[in-house]
């Protein structure tokens, strides 16, 4: 039995911050360098190990290489149970920090979706699914499966995915891809709350974020100074899942969330394993 069981994306990540603004065609040099478990699944996945619930991960094949190995102990180090194909080369992300700006791009095979195998008897013996939304077919058999056996099902919308947005309980769209729905948020919010008649939940980094549940209430923004906000959209979901699952009310749920997701960005690099109480004490701190 596990708590929650999450699906999608598996990718080693190494980040680096420019030593100066980086120039079209020209080479340049990153300091800070750091290299981690990627992939916004397995972020939640680990996160969620860190708060102290039982997790498991499937998704992306992980390659046969010594990334591979890295990154499967990486993962399993952190309490997570792996349920990962592995075969092929492992997915690694560059990450690029240059000042306030991000930018990244993930080399991985491209491996046919319905070559992705999709655990769905490890998935009926979950309390909660999390799907990161980039694999669409399989995204919407995680969704259906939850939704025939009473299962908290969770959606970090990616393009793919949009057309299964109603098969989800909970569904997180970040700043760009709501756009993809309407380009004002709270109508994003609106609209997604119409199709999945559940939670929708859009979220606008360092502004807080909206969500719907027929009703529309912001969510709070904690003032942090940020260093990377690489992985905070996961720390947000893993936050917001662990606070579910522990019988909290929407309004706590997402206060606790955006706190996780704040704290998040005070770190380098893809992770950091937070507490309940890290948690807590940002927004004590904040009031």
């Amino acid at each position: 039995m596990y708590d929650v069981f999450c699906y999608g994306a598996i990718s080693l990540d190494v980040s680096g911050k420019l030593e100066r603004p980086l120039k079209l065609y020209e080479h340049a040099t990153a300091i800070d360098y750091h290299m981690s478990v990627g992939g916004d699944s397995a972020l939640v996945a680990i996160s969620l190990a860190g708060l102290g619930l039982r997790s498991a991960i499937s998704g992306s094949p992980v390659g046969n290489d010594p990334m591979g190995e890295y990154l499967l102990k990486a993962i399993r180090d952190e309490g997570v149970e792996t349920l990962v194909p592995v075969e092929g080369k492992t997915a690694i992300t560059a990450i690029v920090l240059d000042r306030d700006k991000r930018s990244t791009i993930t080399f991985h095979e491209d491996t046919p979706e319905n070559k992705i195998p999709v655990p769905l008897e490890a998935i009926r013996r979950s309390r909660c699914v999390y799907v990161d939304g980039c694999f669409a077919k399989n995204s919407a058999a995680i969704g259906k499966t939850a939704r025939d056996n009473n299962i908290l099902s969770v959606l970090n919308l990616d393009r793919p995915a949009i057309p299964d947005i109603g098969l989800f309980d909970i569904v997180i769209a970040g700043e760009d891809i709501s756009k993809a729905i309407s380009p004002e948020p709270a109508a994003a919010a609106r609209k997604i709350h119409e199709t999945n008649k559940g939670i929708a939940i859009v979220t606008l980094g360092e502004k807080g974020g909206i969500c719907c549940d027929g009703g529309m209430m912001a969510i709070p923004a904690y003032k942090v100074d940020a260093i990377d906000t690489t992985g905070a959209g996961a720390a947000f979901a893993a936050a917001f899942i662990y606070s579910r699952l522990k019988g909290e009310s929407l309004d706590p749920s997402l206060a606790f969330a955006s706190a996780a997701g704040a704290y998040k960005t005070l770190h380098r690099g893809s992770f950091i394993k937070f507490t309940e109480e890290d948690i807590i004490n940002l927004i004590k701190s904040g009031e």
